[in-house]
């Protein structure tokens, strides 16, 4: 009779919580200033739900542990290094072993007809014809953006000072992310200063309605610049190639905070929560994540 009895009591010690023995650490160095009020509540309360539920320990990592001013520089880091990687692998795309297969005749026409501002083709040899075409229709603005762009920064007179320190920045981030966490076989031992895994909102702004329109009808343009800006919460962590997941997190208020944050019928008060940890711990992230949700 006691041993039903006790079968089907409700669990209530902490090592019966799905995330009993996990320190989630929560970085000062991702607190920004442009960081809006109501995501970092959002923050706050979901650490919280994985300490109070989840059974996990909150353990905040200070910024001698973890400076802000990596993070930051992760963001043009990260951008100088996916530009040179973007051009040198579409440099392939030459129209004659990958790309379009354009005709140059009707290129030429339609490049007329539409009076864009490409350079003529004429004092072009055939070949270089057929790369430019290719990549001018091939390629959308933002590829064309990053191909420049990594032109540029793999130049020979900005190799050094642009490419060599991204990848300077990208392997000390990667270190100290890297010793925040605990060893896999430590897992489950008192470490005050280390964390097994680390939560963080996914981006500085709320969710936007996809091709926005402006009272006229015409689709608002949005701008590279903010967006690039908008993926800092993220870069650090895949600059370092440590596995994370994003999780929707439901919040109520989200609804009265801006035009950018839910549709009319309040279908969209979610924000993104970002959980990453070491290299090789995919399984811990998606435990953790599962325990959010």
């Amino acid at each position: 009779g006691n041993d039903d009895h006790h079968q089907h009591q409700s669990p209530t010690t902490a090592s019966a919580k799905p995330l009993a023995n996990i320190r989630v650490g929560i970085p000062s160095a991702f607190s920004l200033q442009e960081l809006p009020p109501l995501i970092a509540g959002a923050w706050s309360d979901s650490a919280n739900y994985l300490q109070n539920v989840g059974g996990a320990t909150l353990v905040s990592i200070s910024e001698s542990r973890l400076s802000s001013e990596w993070i930051k520089l992760a963001l043009a880091s990260y951008y100088v290094l996916a530009c040179a990687e973007a051009c040198s692998n579409l440099s392939r795309y030459d129209g004659v072993r990958y790309g379009m297969d354009l005709d140059l005749d009707a290129y030429a026409t339609i490049d007329s007809m539409n009076d864009k501002d490409f350079h003529s083709l004429f004092d072009m040899t055939a070949l270089e014809q057929q790369i430019s075409a290719t990549r001018a229709y091939g390629f959308g603005e933002e590829i064309q953006r990053r191909v420049l762009a990594g032109t540029s920064v793999l130049s020979s007179d900005r190799f050094h000072t642009h490419y060599e320190a991204a990848a300077v920045v990208r392997a000390k981030l990667s270190q100290s992310l890297v010793s925040a966490f605990r060893s896999s076989h430590n897992l489950g031992t008192d470490e005050s200063d280390k964390v097994d895994v680390m939560l963080v909102p996914t981006a500085l702004s709320f969710p936007c309605t996809l091709n926005p329109l402006h009272g006229d009808g015409i689709t608002e343009e949005i701008d590279p610049t903010a967006a690039f800006a908008n993926d800092v919460m993220t870069i650090p962590v895949s600059l370092g190639g440590f596995p994370s997941i994003s999780v929707p997190v439901k919040v109520e208020s989200l609804n009265s905070v801006n035009d950018c944050s839910a549709d009319d019928n309040g279908e969209n008060n979610q924000i993104g929560m970002q959980i990453f940890a070491s290299r090789g711990s995919e399984e811990l992230v998606l435990r953790v994540a599962n325990a959010l949700q």
